[in-house]
Order: C-alpha cells, then structure tokens, then sequence
C-alpha cells in the first residue's frame, strides 16, 4: 500500500524542491482527492490525518494553499461521457492548470 503524505510533509517536501505537480482527482460519486507526484515519480496521496478524500473541491483546495501549493492539476480519471457509455475522449498531459489564489 502507498504511504500518503501529511500536511506537514507536503509543506517539506515543496520546502526542498521535491514536489514536480499536484494533481487534483474527481472521484466517481464520492468527492476529491489530491496527489502529491514527486520529482523522483513517486506518487503518494494527500491526507489530513486518516481524511483523503474530501465532499468539496473548496475545502481540499484550501489545506493545499495552507501546504503552500499554489497550483494544481485537475485531472478527472473517468469522464462523465465513460460513465454514462459513452468513448473515452483522451486526456493529454498532466490535466487542466489551475493556480490556487486566496479567494478560491
């Protein structure tokens, strides 16, 4: 099982340059989740405590500013034409770009 990554890490490991991206997943029906991709490639999953998934967007995207992230990369693993039947439309590069501002 893959280790996640506390607050307290995030913040160490974007201290010391490790940190390439931080993705941003939608999960099917149940809410959000982040991933910290280090520039090794290793990839671990953001948590707060024993919490990795969150109901909103708002609330994850703000214990990331609070990390220091500035920006994340939306990515949404199973699309919602996949959901309802229909061809995958394929996702290139890391996701959509979106800074982290203060009102956000």
């Amino acid at each position: 099982m893959k280790q996640g990554v506390s607050r307290l890490g995030l913040r160490i490991a974007l201290f010391r340059g490790r940190v390439e991206r931080v993705e941003l997943h939608g999960l099917r029906c149940c809410g959000y989740s982040a991933w910290v991709v280090e520039r090794s490639g290793r990839r671990r999953q953001f948590a707060d405590g024993q919490r990795n998934v969150w109901s909103d967007q708002s609330s994850l995207k703000r214990e990331l500013r609070a990390c220091g992230v500035r920006e994340v990369y939306w990515r949404q693993p199973v699309s919602h034409d996949e959901m309802i039947g229909r061809p995958a439309a394929a996702e290139s590069g890391f996701g959509l770009r979106m800074p982290l501002l203060a009102n956000n």
